[in-house]
């Protein structure tokens, strides 16, 4: 879990970062030295100042993704104000009227999907009506080992260069044997008519999804006993990818959705959209380890982190499922 800012005025430095997922390193920007940046904790009623200093070599900013503040101070370039120059420190002030999970990012170029991203963690004025023992946040990203600006010039250049799962003639003849010749030319003209294919699922692929900014093979891990309520606050931090999250072996319940307390419900598996934040609560009662499993809705990557009793623990990682393909239902068709 990424290290937690408490003091009563919260410092922060834009600084450069490597962003090493174990497939690639890469330069990144990040917050206080690493990415994602330090969990922030406020309560709520709580009068926020927090200094932000650009140790980069162009313009940059925070947004508070979520947070109801006054308008100079919701950190959007050109829009709320002009944005933090290099070398130049903002100062944010605000009172947090809310509480639950939320985060916060760049809102300057391509500094977020760079790794410029960190979580935030807001109490309550009064208890909440669920219990748990242990609280961790689940940060997902999908680090590229292409910079953002590198993916938006490829896209341009083709709309589909990073699609990994193209269909083939094969897949042609597949469909007819199973439609009909007549059926499966008037699907694949309508695709066309669309510039799409039912393999458009996911626009970038070739990504490394991390947890807190660890990839599978770097294992994050959160720490439990046998029997306690485990409270885990996803956060999709993704640039575009959506994932599917199950913990094998764990039925988990949900109790917020993007920070508003929400009736319990009880759930294997759940989506998280780019933005979305799920509160849940897990209770694990076998002394054994559980992988927290999130695979992106293309089923073209995966991430998974470890709920253990002890350290250094591994949890078995679930295969990927097969990906799925687009039907005109799905277009509003």
């Amino acid at each position: 879990m990424p290290t937690a800012a408490q003091a009563a005025i919260y410092n922060i430095s834009v600084d450069h970062v490597t962003i090493d997922t174990g497939d690639f390193k890469r330069k990144g920007v990040g917050y206080n030295g690493i990415s994602p940046g330090p969990a922030l904790r406020f309560r709520e009623g709580e009068d926020v100042v927090i200094n932000v200093t650009n140790n980069l070599e162009e313009s940059t900013s925070i947004h508070w993704h979520g947070l109801i503040l006054p308008y100079n101070m919701d950190g959007v370039p050109t829009v709320s104000f002009a944005g933090i120059e290099p070398g130049e420190t903002f100062t944010y002030k605000f009172k947090t009227v809310q509480s639950g999970t939320y985060w916060y990012h760049s809102h300057s170029g391509f500094q977020e999907p760079d790794g410029a991203y960190g979580a935030i963690i807001i109490e309550p004025k009064v208890g909440e009506p669920f219990r748990y023992d242990r609280d961790y946040v689940i940060q997902l990203a999908d680090p590229h080992p292409n910079s953002g600006a590198r993916i938006l010039r490829n896209l341009k250049m083709m709309p589909d260069y990073y699609n990994r799962q193209q269909q083939t003639v094969g897949d042609f003849f597949k469909d007819v044997g199973k439609n009909g010749l007549k059926a499966t030319i008037s699907q694949r003209m309508a695709w066309g008519k669309m510039r799409m294919t039912a393999a458009d699922v996911e626009d970038v692929q070739g990504f490394t999804p991390v947890i807190n900014g660890k990839s599978t093979a770097q294992n994050w891990t959160g720490i439990f006993k046998p029997g306690e309520k485990v409270r885990l606050r996803f956060i999709n931090s993704s640039a575009m990818t959506y994932f599917d999250i199950r913990i094998s072996g764990l039925e988990m319940t949900v109790i917020q959705a993007d920070s508003n307390n929400v009736q319990p419900v009880k759930v294997d598996e759940f989506r998280i959209a780019v933005a979305e934040t799920y509160d849940v609560i897990v209770q694990p009662s076998d002394d054994r380890a559980y992988a927290i499993f999130a695979e992106s809705m293309g089923r073209t990557a995966s991430v998974r982190g470890t709920l253990a009793p002890r350290e250094n623990m591994v949890a078995k990682t679930p295969e990927l499922r097969q990906p799925p393909l687009l039907r005109m239902a799905d277009m509003g068709i």
